[in-house]
C-alpha cells in the first residue's frame, strides 16, 4: 500500500532568508517551489519501492524454502456458506461429477524438482528412478485435499466402498491430525461476522465472507509443470549423496 503523501508546510513570513528577497519577486520563490516537488517525488518513489518490497516479501515470506514459493500470488475470494443452495460442486451429494471435481483438485500432486532446488529443501527427499538428477516432492496442500476427500467419502458409506483409508482407521486419524496442524499453521484471520436476518429474526453468523487467499490455480499450474505421471517402485534403493538433513 502506498503511504499517504506528506503535507508540505511553507516557510513562515519571519524567515530571515525570505526577508531579503526583492519585492519584485515576492510572489514567487524558486526554493519554496522546488522543495515540495522534491519532497513529493521522494515520497512517491519511496511508496513505490515500499509497495514492491511488500509484494515481494509477501510472496516469499515463507521461512523455509519451497520450490513453489515463486508461484505464490494472492487474490480475494468470497467463501461459500455450505448451507442451503449455496453449495459448490465439492459439497454436493456423491456422484461421478463430484468425484471428478475432487480428484481434479490434486491430480498433479506428485512433482519433481532438479537437484539444485532439492539441495535447498529443509528435509532430504528421494531421487526419481531413471532420472536421478531430479527429486520427488508433493506440496502439502494436495496432501491436505486428499485427506479431506477421504473424510468426505467416509460420510457416505452407502456410496463408497469401505477401504483401509476409511473412517475408524489409522489413516483417518492421520488425516484429522494433519488437517488440524495445517489449519493452526495457516491461521486464517479473516473476520467472521454476524448480521441481522429478517427471516430468522435473529443475528446470524456469516462465514460466507471475502478472504485474502493464495491463488490455488497458480500453485496447481506450478504442480502441473512439475508433474510426475507415475509413482515409482519405492522398494528400489537409490544411492544418493544429497547433503540435506533427513528430518529438520
Amino acid at each position: 500500500m502506498r503511504p499517504n503523501s506528506s503535507v508540505y508546510l511553507p516557510l513562515n513570513g519571519n524567515n530571515s532568508e525570505e526577508s531579503i528577497v526583492p519585492k519584485a519577486h515576492s510572489g514567487f520563490s524558486f526554493r519554496t517551489f522546488l522543495f515540495p516537488c522534491l519532497l513529493a517525488s521522494i515520497t512517491l518513489n519511496l511508496g513505490l519501492v515500499t509497495s514492491l518490497w511488500l509484494r515481494s516479501k509477501a510472496a516469499t515470506s515463507q521461512a523455509l524454502y519451497s520450490p513453489a514459493q515463486n508461484a505464490i500470488d494472492y487474490k480475494t475470494v468470497k467463501f461459500h456458506s455450505g448451507f442451503g443452495a449455496d453449495l459448490p460442486i465439492y459439497d454436493r451429494p456423491p456422484s461421478p461429477e463430484v468425484d471428478a471435481a475432487w480428484d481434479g483438485l490434486y491430480e498433479f500432486a506428485l512433482n519433481k524438482v532438479p537437484r539444485n532446488e532439492a539441495v535447498l529443501l529443509p528435509n532430504r527427499t528421494y531421487p526419481i528412478l531413471g532420472e536421478e538428477d531430479h527429486y520427488m516432492i508433493a506440496l502439502d496442500v494436495f496432501h491436505q485435499l486428499h485427506c479431506l476427500n477421504e473424510m468426505r467419502k467416509a460420510m457416505y458409506p452407502e456410496y463408497y466402498p469401505i477401504t483401509g483409508e476409511g473412517i475408524h482407521t489409522p489413516h483417518m486419524q492421520h488425516c484429522l491430525s494433519s488437517l488440524r496442524q495445517s489449519i493452526t499453521c495457516s491461521v486464517d484471520i479473516t473476520p467472521i461476522v454476524w448480521q441481522w436476518s429478517n427471516q430468522s429474526q435473529a443475528a446470524k453468523e456469516r462465514s460466507d465472507v471475502i478472504h485474502t487467499c493464495r491463488d490455488f490455480e497458480k500453485i496447481k499450474y506450478w504442480a502441473q509443470n512439475h508433474f510426475v505421471p507415475r509413482q515409482q517402485n519405492m522398494t528400489i534403493f537409490i544411492d544418493d549423496d544429497l547433503d540435506v538433513p533427513t528430518i529438520w
